[in-house]
């Protein structure tokens, strides 16, 4: 089953998920929205900062390998199809967009 997830709209938690892929899509949107240091007792789990002040496609570029990484370290269930990047010019925020495939139930 192919999901998108974005990581400025979080779904609802849910502490008893009712499948599989709603699970890995909770776990995928918590990777995206949080950051190197942020999580007591796994501080290495989340997006890093080495983005910040770089040009755009150098900051999509490390936001693009640490998603990679992330995903593939953290939820190996989940396999990228492709990652796509949006830019709020309000707040200068880049909202990765990454489209996901899970195991069918």
């Amino acid at each position: 089953m192919v999901q998108i997830i974005r990581s400025d709209r979080p779904p609802a938690i849910n502490f008893a998920p009712k499948s599989i892929a709603e699970e890995i899509v909770q776990n995928v949107h918590m990777l995206l929205s949080s950051h190197k240091y942020d999580i007591p007792l796994a501080r290495e789990m989340g997006l890093s900062s080495d983005g910040i002040g770089k040009p755009l496609p150098v900051a999509e570029s490390l936001l693009y390998r640490d998603i990679m990484n992330l995903i593939e370290e953290y939820e190996p269930r989940a396999e990228v199809v492709r990652i796509e990047f949006e830019q709020d010019n309000i707040t200068g925020l880049i909202i990765p967009i990454v489209e996901v495939t899970t195991a069918d139930e």
